[in-house]
């Protein structure tokens, strides 16, 4: 079973679609929210944080003058120098001494000459005679003017060629002017529906990466699915009701719905072995707070009511409840018959639950001892004769060895899981650790779950001495 088990569990490790759509299915009312709230951050800043942008545009035009006398070879020169020429306005436009001259007669629209610099960009075509000047500001109109200063102070610029390979008498000039000034403008940024788009895929992503990350990332069990993954059959799963008044050591209220979820439990546990009923069933878990005593009390106080004559030993000796739940005094337990001091008739004591119990007794001091004495194991196997079922309550996993040394004496042990609660490392070293001491984990019994966590169960609310009627609901 071990093996099956652990091969169980490296099968559960890898993420399977049906992971995914799980996942999705229960945080999709997050995913919205974190979506929405992207998308929206990304509305408000693309319409009312950034400032739009316009664009306006003038192109300049090289061309190339020649005298009549020159050569074939010296005009495809003067073409070659023009062309060269084309590429160096268009990076001269930016240079400091351009830029400077116009800043310095638009200073009242333009905050800078770096600011300017920044607003300008050029192209042009190596095949072509032309360059454009393009000027992005957030006023239009002042983006049309600035790059027709631009184009016109460029245009200045014509110039002499000293080719040595044009005779003096043939010097060509490459002359600039202005070929199309900027008329109007037109929008430039922000890109209003890639914004928008960005914005509701981003909200997206990181409404994955956050649901997943809390899902697959986290150290404790969140739901049902999660637990199932650990290989063992979950035998039945027990919604809390969040009550901060109630006493998790209390017995339920007499009802058919109380009883109802601790039916199903005991039905289960039957079903593990028709053949050969388990009498003896212990209840762990691998922390506190995970409500193995009340589920055991409960357990018990059900079959009572279903009139089967039913026993709880209590062996949790480090911190024993058993006889709280039940009103009872801790004293005359299984520490004081291993003892010699008292006889089997003192040991049990009879309640109005029509359920017994055996108290744990007066503390000890090395409970290993007590546990694996061989007058232990000889007072269950007659008590096995006497009492339908044996329900043993004993100490979380990772407080102490205990319960493992325990689960020797048991038929079956049940482990409990409280949704949210332990973490899923100390969950799986109690697991090891009943393994290693070869107990018959016959399945897993999930408590604290969350209602609105519905995956194929029947969930129940705990009722602790409160008068309302459990709640019950049913999943298809």
């Amino acid at each position: 079973m071990e093996n099956n088990n652990i091969k169980q569990n490296n099968q559960n490790n890898s993420i399977t679609l049906s992971d995914i759509v799980r996942v999705i299915k229960k945080n999709w009312i997050l995913i919205c929210i974190i979506t929405v709230a992207i998308f929206a951050c990304g509305a408000i800043y693309t319409f009312g944080v950034a400032k739009p942008k316009y664009k306006a545009t003038s192109t300049i035009k090289v061309e190339v003058s020649t005298s009549e006398n020159a050569q074939a070879q010296e005009v495809s020169n003067a073409s070659s120098a023009a062309l060269r020429y084309v590429d160096t306005i268009a990076q001269a436009v930016k240079k400091y001494n351009i830029v400077s001259k116009v800043y310095e007669n638009n200073k009242d629209i333009i905050s800078s000459t770096s600011k300017l610099a920044s607003e300008i960009s050029t192209s042009s075509d190596s095949k072509s005679y032309f360059v454009t000047i393009t000027v992005t500001d957030n006023n239009g109109e002042y983006a049309k003017k600035l790059t027709n200063d631009l184009a016109n102070e460029i245009s200045k610029y014509s110039r002499t060629s000293t080719d040595k390979s044009v005779s003096e008498d043939n010097k060509f000039q490459c002359l600039i002017s202005v070929f199309t000034e900027a008329e109007g403008f037109s929008y430039a940024s922000p890109n209003k529906k890639l914004y928008l788009i960005v914005s509701l895929l981003g909200g997206l992503v990181l409404a994955a990466v956050v649901v997943f990350i809390k899902e697959f990332a986290s150290t404790k069990y969140q739901n049902a699915d999660e637990i199932e993954g650990l290989g063992y059959p979950v035998l039945n799963t027990l919604v809390d009701d969040k009550s901060k008044e109630k006493n998790e050591d209390s017995l339920l209220i007499p009802s058919v719905k109380n009883f109802e979820p601790y039916n199903r439990l005991i039905s289960n546990i039957k079903f593990s072995n028709v053949d050969n009923p388990y009498k003896v069933v212990m209840f762990t878990s691998s922390i506190m707070e995970e409500l193995k005593t009340t589920v055991c009390s409960n357990f018990a106080y059900t079959l009572a009511h279903n009139e089967k004559k039913v026993l709880i030993i209590d062996l949790d000796t480090r911190k024993p409840r058993i006889h709280k739940t039940f009103g009872t005094s801790k004293e005359n337990g299984v520490v004081e018959y291993l003892d010699g001091q008292i006889d089997k008739e003192t040991l049990i004591k009879k309640t109005d639950k029509n359920v017994d119990i055996i108290t744990v007794g007066k503390e000890v001091v090395n409970p290993i001892t007590l546990l694996e004495s061989d007058k232990l194991k000889e007072l269950i196997d007659e008590l096995k004769n006497d009492y339908d079922y044996i329900a043993i309550d004993t100490p979380p996993l990772t407080a102490c060895n205990d319960a493992a040394i325990i689960s020797k004496l048991a038929d079956a042990v049940v482990f409990n899981i409280a949704i949210n609660q332990g973490k899923k490392k100390e969950i799986k070293a109690s697991l090891h650790q009943l393994q290693e001491a070869k107990a018959n984990v016959i399945g897993i019994n999930i408590t604290k779950a969350n209602i609105k966590d519905r995956n194929n169960y029947y969930y129940y609310y705990y009722e602790y001495g409160d008068k309302t009627e459990a709640k019950t609901t049913e999943t298809k």
